[in-house]
């Protein structure tokens, strides 16, 4: 059934003094490519869950993220000159070093300088980079254990992560990636008319889900979310499992061919009625080739920040072609197999009214996620700790799609919830 006004309310919102924004704090999330931040170079804005921040490295190369107001007066540093590591204001010269720390105040009696800065209050962040990725902890105290992914854990030329900045909410972003039911009517154009265009194994394995167009689906609750499986009745005694892996609040893992290469998903919000949809793309045995990155990217911006630049709009209607339709060509939208997601996602407005809906049980999962993460946020309010943060590794986790004699069960394929040990990593420090 479709959700209360008031739920979708709470569900959809990602500011600080909003339930849904306090939880998503208490979660690392990414927050700028490594690549797009210069030694020295310019500070960059960062709009992350409704607030104003930004990155910048610093002279030894470590990455600063910081509160864009600058403490003293709200000037921007975004304005700032990048100097020995910290940002120091136009205004009156505060610098503020990448650990966040108020450092100088020239302005101030050199007498009384040193200790002036160190009675500032600053917001300060933990900061990582992993696979090419800068990630952030925006929330109260210690920060839970780093989502050391297996991607996270990859030399570089394993892996390709790349940024598409959407215009809808963070939910729908999620949405369209844990529905399976969609595969085969949306994406049928590239799993038929454009097939070439993908990689053989990808191709194979996404052209399954066309034998079954309506599956069935079974989900296991894991300390990270949820486990689900979209199976298939393929004939002759065959079952095809697609088991996807929810890591909550905003992670997916999406299931691929069994040799690889391995795909996740990330739906951040930017705001309430914009996000950003990280696309992971990862080989845990061998580089990733020019035909398997293709296979996702072809057709997109070569921005990798935002990857989506040349989707098109609502004024065009996402350039869809109706040509392309009569000849075959289910959607039209034949850029790039992810621009239709988010076509669809952007198509409904920026931030859908939930309580309009008329859901059918292949909407199962949605319905299940949502309560999830309202639940959740709700045990926040109430004082209790975040969920889906420890119990866990994060290095375990990967979906899967297999072929198996009907007679069996898909869970045999998918490694059980005990063979995932909780992470011995300490938690960092966070001051705020």
């Amino acid at each position: 059934m479709a959700i209360k006004p008031e739920d979708n309310k709470v569900l959809t919102g990602s500011g600080p003094d909003t339930p849904m924004g306090k939880m998503l704090r208490q979660y690392w999330a990414p927050a700028i490519r490594s690549d797009a931040l210069e030694r020295d170079g310019p500070p960059l804005r960062v709009m992350l869950f409704g607030q104003k921040f930004v990155a910048f490295r610093g002279t030894d190369g470590r990455a600063g993220f910081i509160d864009e107001a600058c403490p003293h007066r709200g000037v921007s540093l975004a304005l700032a000159r990048n100097e020995e590591n910290g940002l120091r204001c136009i205004f009156h010269g505060w610098k503020i070093e990448v650990s966040g720390a108020v450092v100088d105040a020239p302005c101030e009696p050199e007498a009384r300088r040193e200790n002036f800065c160190k009675h500032i209050r600053v917001s300060r962040y933990a900061v990582r980079e992993a696979s090419g990725v800068v990630w952030v902890f925006l929330g109260d105290g210690p920060a839970p254990q780093f989502p050391d992914f297996e991607f996270n854990t990859l030399p570089p030329e394993n892996v390709c992560i790349r940024r598409a900045l959407v215009p809808y909410n963070w939910v729908q972003g999620v949405e369209a990636h844990i529905d399976s039911s969609h595969v085969a009517f949306l994406h049928s154009g590239f799993l038929t008319k454009n097939k070439d265009r993908l990689e053989t194994a990808t191709a194979d394995n996404l052209a399954a889900m066309m034998v079954d167009k309506t599956p069935r689906f079974e989900t296991e609750v894991t300390p990270y979310g949820l486990k689900e499986s979209a199976l298939r009745n393929m004939g002759e005694g065959k079952t095809y499992a697609r088991i996807r892996e929810i890591v909550l609040p905003f992670y997916t893992f999406i299931p691929g061919p069994e040799e690889g290469p391995y795909g996740g998903r990330m739906s951040v919000p930017i705001d309430d009625e914009t996000s950003a949809e990280w696309y992971v793309l990862y080989s845990p045995d061998r580089p990733l080739s020019e035909i398997d990155i293709s296979s996702l990217f072809s057709g997109t911006s070569s921005d990798p920040d935002n990857f989506a630049a040349n989707m098109g709009s609502e004024a065009n209607l996402w350039d869809q072609d109706r040509s392309a339709m009569k000849g075959g060509h289910f959607s039209g939208l034949t850029k790039n197999l992810s621009f239709e997601d988010f076509i669809v996602q952007a198509s409904m407005g920026s931030r859908i009214d939930r309580s309009k809906e008329q859901l059918g049980s292949s909407d199962a999962i949605i319905v299940k996620v949502r309560r999830m993460l309202l639940e959740a946020a709700q045990s926040m309010a109430e004082g209790h700790g975040a969920r889906w943060t420890s119990g866990f590794s994060y290095k375990f986790i990967r979906a899967r799609s297999v072929t198996y004699e009907a007679s069996r069960n898909w869970r045999e394929f998918s490694p059980a919830l005990g063979s995932f040990p909780a992470s011995p990593e300490p938690a960092d420090a966070v001051t705020k």
